[in-house]
């Protein structure tokens, strides 16, 4: 919101001056903290802060959903329940909860699958939806990339894809992700489509000023040294048996061994590494009865570790595989049932030692139960059900104080937007 709409909003409702917005904040702080301003409530922006680390984690993002149980792609079967309800891939309510949660445990960013145009079009509003959070942390930092996703693409549609990333998405958002200047795309391949050649080729004609730096999810054979067609390759889910026992090490194993081979020969420019909570398609209408047993968060410890301790000064980026593919299992998203956030604070716990540093969140858990509260009062707001206007800057004033890891008080201001208290 600019400054112009929130000084009619305050204006028009004596409630929300300046002055008594201020003391609002104020009361909110003082019952949140034992009656008296705290001098432990957070002043400064820790989520999203910037950071010269170059170690980054990144979620695969599915953008494919409609809102409703019946809804697009939900229908198609899943596994799990959402812990905040089917919901629908274009909704800015949506978008801030997912970008707040994973920002606040460590992640990097979000690798936005696309296949259709509803899928571009849930990718344009994500994009969008990051707005609202630099309106109130300029200095937000937080990494948008395409994955295209290559089934049935033809020369003529990549092309008309990376002219819309040219044209539409690059001019348009600071957050697009870059590596060394360069601009980063992702590619989930299928066998008997395009070419890695035939991308690189699109690439170059279409983004000729900057040619982009390309990840394709399986190693291409005969490389050149110094010739990167694809600048780096990441593994994905892999491994099936009827018991579930399958989880891919045989495949993950020779993945990493071969890119760090490969890097060595010049041959890749960096290595991406990749790790999954499960697989189960058996509920999908496309499934094949696929499985891997999750274990109880015991195969993503299992993954992570191979990235953490044996192959920790070789993996430059790891993809998170995925953020909320609930058709076929994999999702990392808190879901409904008695433990909503378990993979949320494993999540945290691997990449604090990836990185090597400390995460707030998963010392305050309030910011977990904070962040659904965020998206049930931007629901609300996004919904009509409350005036926008009006309770919009709560919202805002609740965002900045997750943005600053005071749970409590970014619960409270949630909260009495849910109940219309203005």
């Amino acid at each position: 919101m600019n400054i112009n709409k929130f000084i009619c909003c305050i204006t028009v409702f004596g409630s929300l001056s300046l002055t008594s917005f201020a003391n609002e904040e104020i009361r909110l702080l003082s019952n949140h903290h034992n009656g008296a301003l705290s001098r432990d409530v957070n002043q400064t922006f820790e989520v999203g802060k910037p950071t010269e680390l170059t170690k980054k984690v990144f979620m695969h993002y599915l953008s494919w959903f409609g809102e409703g149980k019946s809804g697009r792609h939900w229908n198609y079967g899943v596994v799990s329940e959402p812990l905040i309800g089917y919901y629908d891939s274009r909704s800015w309510a949506t978008h801030l909860y997912h970008i707040l949660l994973s920002a606040s445990v460590g992640i990097d960013g979000a690798v936005i699958n696309v296949r259709t145009k509803y899928d571009q079009d849930a990718f344009d509003a994500f994009v969008k939806s990051l707005d609202r959070i630099d309106e109130i942390y300029p200095d937000f930092v937080y990494d948008v990339s395409i994955s295209y996703d290559d089934q049935s693409t033809t020369t003529l549609t990549a092309t008309n894809d990376f002219v819309h990333l040219r044209d539409k998405i690059f001019p348009n958002t600071k957050h697009y992700l870059h590596k060394d200047g360069k601009p980063v795309v992702f590619l989930w391949d299928y066998v008997g489509n395009l070419t890695s050649n035939d991308y690189r080729n699109v690439a170059n004609s279409v983004l000729s000023e900057n040619p982009p730096i390309v990840l394709k999810n399986e190693i291409d054979s005969y490389l050149t040294p110094n010739e990167f067609v694809m600048n780096a390759f990441y593994p994905w889910v892999q491994g099936w048996a009827k018991d579930g026992s399958n989880w891919g090490e045989e495949y993950i194993n020779w993945f990493y061994r071969t890119q760090v081979h490969l890097k060595a020969e010049k041959k890749v420019e960096f290595i991406a590494g990749g790790v999954w909570p499960g697989f189960d398609d058996r509920q999908a209408s496309w499934g094949k009865k696929r499985w891997i047993d999750r274990k109880n968060g015991d195969l993503y410890n299992t993954l992570w570790k191979l990235i953490t301790k044996d192959y920790n000064n070789d993996i430059d980026w790891v993809i998170l595989e995925t953020w909320n593919d609930f058709n076929e299992g994999s999702e990392l998203e808190p879901t409904s049932g008695d433990k909503p956030y378990f993979y949320m604070e494993l999540t945290a716990q691997h990449i604090a030692t990836y990185k090597g540093i400390d995460i707030p969140v998963t010392e305050d858990k309030d910011m977990f139960e904070a962040v659904t509260k965020i998206y049930e009062a931007a629901k609300l707001i996004e919904d009509g059900d409350r005036d926008y206007e009006m309770f919009y800057p709560k919202l805002q004033k609740s965002i900045e104080h997750y943005l600053k890891t005071n749970g409590k008080v970014s619960y409270a201001f949630a909260e009495e937007i849910i109940r219309g208290i203005y």
